[in-house]
């Protein structure tokens, strides 16, 4: 078996996800050893947790492995392991980085710089207008555009790129068999045309809820920046900003309507510091500064440009000093509801910090906001709920 057929083998281990991976590469120094010591011939099974290892057991299985690889084969797809030249160096640098991707077109390293487009699945008209007008811009500037194939603003941002002659990466939440939403299947095949169609996702996986946020992470981490067009506060286009947030990137809001519900993420996202974007140039003027020009970073940093991450968009959502305000912020909310101005105080970060913190963690949950404008601990309240009780309510103001 191969190194990168071992690759196959741990990439499609049923409920085998990165972290685990990482920890058996840096525990058994390659993914060859990992299955010889999960399948019983090497040293060091023991040391590999026993619903870990069967999955490992079961992936490497010779026909489990030869179904998958012929799978790929007859989808036309190719599988690309981290560290080859295929991977794109930018997307494994992030944090829970895939072992591996399954490719359907072009080479990715030919396709960076990235922007990723995002929204919602229910967008307005006045939404996929912009989305396909503004990725149709982003190719024409010399960016591959990346989304995720959803309905929406996915599929207009798609298709806005394509049109104007550009490329376009789908990051899908199934297999690439198993292609998601079923009506974007020949728009899959026009992307495959002109840039790439990818997966972390084995042959045969079907979409699944828990895939996407998933998918977000590669969207994002596939992308220089990620620019949100609409989504409502609970949007997964809110969570690959939080990704990109996570990963480094730059983030960019679309400003909207305050009445229209789609508005809300966007806005949001610009309120706790992200670049308000009204055209092409608020994009390209902030990615210039992080990245040099795009012509001299096609397939690497530029010259003067920072040679790991960009620079974050959103400032202030990471401590200079390398520690996390997140964290700061977290030890702080419990049940009693608390104003970002309490946060302030007892945190000793400024105000817009810890606003933008506080978005970051309502939409990882670790955060939810109450009437008044305060907030709980996310996880705290769901504790409580399930008891049947409730966070107090702050008390009222006399006029």
């Amino acid at each position: 078996m191969s190194e990168r057929e071992a690759a196959v083998c741990v990439a499609t281990a049923n409920g085998v996800g990165p972290v685990t991976a990482g920890r058996l590469r840096r525990r058994f120094g390659t993914y060859r050893r990992t299955i010889a010591a999960a399948c019983g011939t090497a040293a060091g099974g023991a040391d590999i947790p026993p619903k870990v290892r069967n999955a490992l057991r079961e992936s490497a299985r010779p026909e489990s492995l030869a179904r998958q690889l012929a799978w790929a084969r007859a989808a036309g797809a190719r599988f690309v392991m981290a560290g080859e030249s295929d991977y794109p160096d930018i997307l494994g640098e992030i944090p829970r980085a895939p072992v591996g991707l399954f490719v359907k077109g072009r080479t990715l390293a030919d396709l960076v710089p990235m922007i990723a487009v995002v929204g919602t699945r229910a967008p307005t008209p006045r939404g996929k207008t912009v989305a396909r007008e503004l990725a149709g811009d982003l190719a024409r500037a010399g960016l591959a555009v990346a989304s995720g194939l959803a309905r929406g603003i996915d599929t207009a941002a798609h298709r806005g790129a394509l049109e104007a002659g550009g490329t376009t990466v789908a990051v899908l939440g199934s297999g690439l068999d198993r292609l998601y939403p079923p009506e974007n299947a020949g728009l899959a095949d026009e992307i495959v045309a002109r840039g790439a169609v990818v997966s972390e996702f084995g042959m045969g996986r079907d979409a699944a809820p828990g895939h996407f946020p998933q998918r977000n992470r590669i969207v994002a981490g596939l992308s220089i920046g990620v620019v949100v067009v609409e989504a409502a506060e609970r949007s997964g286009a809110l969570i690959t900003a939080a990704r990109a947030l996570e990963e480094g990137r730059e983030v960019f809001a679309v400003p909207g309507p305050i009445d229209e519900p789609q508005s809300r993420g966007p806005n949001g996202l610009i309120k706790a510091g992200a670049k308000l974007v009204e055209g092409i140039g608020d994009v390209l003027d902030e990615l210039t500064d992080a990245w040099g020009p795009f012509g001299s970073t096609r397939g690497g940093a530029a010259d003067g440009a920072p040679s790991g991450r960009p620079g974050a968009a959103m400032h202030g959502t990471r401590d200079p000093a390398g520690g996390s305000v997140g964290e700061a912020v977290t030890r702080h909310l419990t049940l009693t509801p608390l104003s970002p101005d309490e946060l302030a105080g007892r945190t000793g970060e400024p105000i817009s910090r810890i606003l933008a913190v506080l978005l970051e963690l309502e939409i990882a949950d670790l955060a939810r906001g109450c009437p008044g404008g305060r907030y709980v601990a996310g996880s705290a309240l769901r504790r409580s709920e399930a008891r049947g009780t409730r966070p107090a309510k702050p008390a009222r103001r006399r006029r």
